[in-house]
């Protein structure tokens, strides 16, 4: 018997294996659908406590859906026609650009001629770059843009559908839960997405106010070296904040180098990459984790684990979207006693609550 029973757990195991494996297959292969669908629903998870606000103050719900759903995706569109007409912009002018660049970059050759023994041919090189630039990268540039702009637009239309279909819907979400579960498993059902949701809330809404603050810093900073393109930097800083560890050190690039390109000496430059770091130290290392506490943290190796894995599942927007999916993970295994070890790895400890220390023997005596 008892042989019988681990083989039946062997094989759950191994159809539990099998399971997951499925899951993230399908995730992978429908990544064009299924990107929509989890946006939409991470956004009205956004609204919904305030759609329950005004719904508690006595405000009709036939007002606030549509104008809720109006505001929001204005917003997304106003930002999207902002930094789609600022890219157009800086394509538009990429031959004073470049220029600037390959002059620019003469003037660093010949300082790095005078520098050392062997003698570069600055102008074939130059040349040669010239060519590689023009060829390769702005055409791809060119065509990337093009095809991100067709993409988004089928992408936006069944965003907003499934947006209007959640908002609608998920009001009625405490009777769902109680028919699904069907007495006390239903308010169990209840209570914990109740926990998951208003912990992806405060995240959310936390994360995207200091990206905010983050970016309006980033760009007014540009704005006073008169950095162009300040406006598109700021957003950039905003959307790039998303991406943990790495976004927030990629945002700092772009403006640099077009310092570096406007400038003609390098104390500019220089002071400008400076203040971005710092602000993105201030922000992220400082302000966002007193604010977002220990309980919604994840520790380093758990961060860029989830952005590696959620890389490669959904490439760019998986990595925006990589730390809520491991906070509802980690969420949803401290609901489970089996699972809560894990949990607890790849979170922090509370400050409040610390190891025990351990007494020597010679101070037991």
């Amino acid at each position: 018997m008892d042989r019988i029973g681990k083989n039946v757990g062997n094989i759950k195991n191994i159809l539990m294996a099998v399971f997951i494996v499925m899951i993230f297959y399908l995730l992978k292969t429908l990544s064009a659908l299924l990107m929509p669908f989890v946006l939409a629903l991470l956004f009205a998870i956004l609204f919904q406590p305030l759609i329950l606000k005004l719904e508690a103050v006595k405000l009709p719900r036939r007002l606030i859906l549509p104008v809720i759903t109006i505001i929001s995706l204005l917003i997304i569109i106003i930002i999207f026609n902002i930094f789609t007409q600022s890219i157009t912009e800086i394509m538009s002018e990429q031959e004073y650009l470049a220029g600037r660049l390959y002059h620019k970059l003469e003037q660093f050759l010949v300082v790095v001629n005078n520098s050392i023994e062997y003698e570069i041919n600055v102008t074939s090189l130059v040349s040669e770059i010239k060519s590689l630039l023009n060829l390769s990268i702005l055409s791809k540039t060119a065509g990337g843009l093009a095809l991100s702009l067709s993409s988004f637009t089928g992408s936006f239309i069944m965003f907003a559908i499934y947006y209007i279909i959640f908002l609608s819907g998920m009001s009625n979400y405490k009777n769902f839960l109680h028919y699904v579960g069907d007495g006390e498993k239903g308010e169990h059902m209840v209570e914990g997405f109740e926990i998951i949701q208003k912990s992806i809330f405060s995240y959310l809404t936390i994360k995207t106010l200091i990206s905010l603050i983050t970016g309006f810093l980033a760009g007014a900073a540009c704005w006073i070296f008169d950095i162009r393109f300040a406006v598109i930097f700021g957003i950039l800083t905003f959307m790039l904040n998303f991406i943990p560890s790495i976004g927030s050190i990629i945002a700092t690039f772009p403006p640099v180098l077009m310092a570096l390109i406007q400038s003609d000496t390098v104390l500019t430059p220089v002071l400008l990459f400076v203040i971005l770091i710092l602000i993105q130290q201030l922000m992220g290392t400082v302000i966002e984790p007193r604010i977002i506490g220990d309980r919604l943290r994840l520790n380093t190796f758990t961060v860029i684990f989830g952005l590696i894995f959620w890389g490669y599942i959904w490439g760019i927007p998986g990595m925006f979207l990589s730390v809520p999916f491991m906070v509802i993970v980690k969420l949803i295994l401290e609901k489970m006693e089996s699972t809560i070890i894990i949990a607890r790895i790849m979170g922090y400890p509370e400050k409040s609550k610390k190891a025990p220390v351990r007494k020597r023997k010679s101070e037991t005596k």
